[in-house]
């Protein structure tokens, strides 16, 4: 699929992701130190951070214009609304602040190098 407008969505032609449950016993687990690569070059360990922090996953940052990664992406409960969320993250970040969240990331399967081009 031809992505021209990443935030138009048609959600009517969207499947919508089902939660299975599968992650419900991560809920209070601490998290292990590991050390990811900010877009910036920083390295930021998560469980050191002090105070409310949201990370939120999404499968890959969307070039508009550009072929979808994969044949039927749209049909991947979850995959094309990706670029709305992730925007939404971004517009209601001041929200976010305000409701007590002292960090907000971003979690990409795609390398730096891409995220920050």
């Amino acid at each position: 699929m031809n992505q021209r407008n990443l935030l138009e969505v048609d959600w009517s032609k969207i499947p919508a992701p089902t939660d299975d449950g599968a992650a419900a016993h991560l809920v209070g687990m601490t998290i292990p130190p590991v050390s990811l690569i900010a877009t910036d070059d920083t390295s930021v360990t998560l469980s050191a951070l002090r105070g409310r922090t949201v990370v939120f996953a999404y499968p890959r940052t969307g070039e508009p214009g550009k072929i979808a990664l994969v044949d039927d992406w749209d049909v991947i409960p979850g995959a094309r609304g990706c670029t709305p969320q992730t925007c939404a993250f971004r517009d209601l970040f001041a929200e976010l602040k305000v409701a007590g969240a002292r960090h907000v990331f971003g979690l990409s399967t795609q390398n730096n190098e891409y995220q920050t081009e």
